[in-house]
């Protein structure tokens, strides 16, 4: 949870397209797989439903801090967001001994199963989860849990520093990436390394039991130059664009997908 807390802050904290996707083939470079495909996940725009009701860990975080009331609210109205009103007005988390667990640890033995657990149960999980994490790891922990996770990343930046990383074709591993997102799966450290492994090592369709993944939909752009500079009129197709929701027919190992 350190590192993606780490990595959060950093890319929250630029506005530099060359500095985020510097750090993000850093973090992808150096954190074990299985944390890595989880941060693939939530970059990339992967959004599991929300373990904890807001109203919940705002209770939660008024018992544990012992503000009234009226003064959380005020630190609520000054700050703007309730992830950051609560990383700041918890105690100080005393200090870690151990070797911290990661995102991926914490996502499958702490915060999905809160989803499950009674009212009761659920309130004493996230105050002994609270005491566990650093300040910038509980303002993370709450973007999380409470299904606000956003940050200023596109996936086309994950994409280029996965690409990056692996010294592949971006577009060879955006085909990769189509599906990662999908919350009904939990993203696995095999699915982060089929996205960086080398073509021909059974990281894309059928090799890698992934039947049926949608192509990425290449959108299209203006001209940069005359369209006489294309060549022969005869070597390209024109298509009329049309409005609407885009489709995709998939036929692939004697199977077709719509």
């Amino acid at each position: 949870m350190k590192q993606f807390a780490e990595l959060f802050a950093e890319l929250d904290g630029s506005t530099s397209t060359l500095h985020k996707v510097q750090a993000l083939r850093r973090y992808f470079e150096h954190a074990p797989a299985g944390d890595a495909a989880w941060a693939v996940y939530f970059l990339s725009g992967g959004k599991p439903k929300r373990t904890v009701p807001t109203r919940t860990l705002r209770e939660v975080a008024l018992q544990v801090s012992g503000l009234p009331d009226w003064l959380f609210e005020e630190s609520y109205q000054a700050v703007g967001d309730l992830a950051e009103t609560i990383a700041h007005v918890l105690p100080l988390a005393p200090a870690q001994t151990g070797q911290p667990q990661g995102l991926a640890w914490w996502m499958q033995h702490r915060i999905l199963p809160l989803r499950t657990l009674p009212d009761e149960e659920r309130i004493v999980a996230v105050q002994a989860c609270w005491s566990e994490l650093a300040a910038n790891e509980r303002f993370l922990f709450v973007k999380l849990v409470g299904g606000g996770f956003r940050v200023g990343v596109s996936r086309l930046l994950v994409t280029r520093a996965l690409a990056e990383l692996a010294g592949l074709d971006a577009k060879l591993v955006a085909t990769r990436m189509m599906g990662f997102a999908d919350a009904s799966k939990q993203p696995t450290a095999e699915q982060f390394r089929a996205l960086l492994a080398e073509p021909g090592e059974g990281s894309t369709g059928q090799d890698s039991g992934r039947l049926g993944q949608p192509l990425p939909f290449f959108l299209a752009h203006p001209l940069q130059e005359e369209p006489e500079n294309l060549g022969a009129v005869e070597d390209w197709l024109v298509e009329w664009k049309y409005d609407g929701i885009r489709a995709q027919v998939v036929k692939e190992g004697g199977q077709v997908w719509v």
